[in-house]
């Protein structure tokens, strides 16, 4: 029980830290003037950008380890369990070869050294976030509702 509470704890925390950024944050960045704008944009890529591979990573491994006989599992928990994971997994992949690398190149942007498209990659990127939140925030209510299966 304690495995399956850490999981949803790390999920439900990190699905929490990603509509944060979809809703609010990325959003109030968007109406700052361009040299508030762009330096803050950059800063938070720098930051999550280190910090949220080890949370999807460590959020991803707790909800594999559900899935072997030390998370104790019923059948109808480990099958919820296992689509949630399926959907963590698929957010690990989708973010390698989506948001990271616009993440990766507005890491590196100041106010001087915008590129010309550098709204569009803005706007991919949190389309792409988007998707990603929406979907680990299916996955975080397929592994609560696993504990209640339990």
């Amino acid at each position: 029980m304690t495995l399956q509470l850490m999981a949803i704890v790390a999920l439900g925390l990190m699905c929490g830290s990603e509509l944060n950024v979809a809703a609010f944050i990325h959003p109030a960045l968007n109406r700052q003037p361009m040299e508030v704008h762009v330096p803050m944009r950059s800063s938070f890529a720098v930051l999550l950008g280190k910090v949220m591979p080890f949370w999807m990573s460590g959020s991803t491994l707790l909800n594999l380890l559900l899935l072997l006989p030390v998370g104790h599992l019923n059948k109808a928990a480990w099958d919820v369990a296992a689509v949630s994971l399926g959907i963590q997994v698929f957010a690990v992949l989708f973010s390698l070869a989506g948001p990271v690398p616009i993440n990766n190149r507005i890491a590196k942007w100041t106010p001087e050294s915008l590129p010309d498209d550098w709204k569009a990659q803005e706007h991919r990127w949190d389309l792409y976030h988007w998707v990603r939140t929406g979907g680990l925030i299916v996955a975080f209510a397929l592994l609560v509702s696993s504990f209640s299966l339990r």
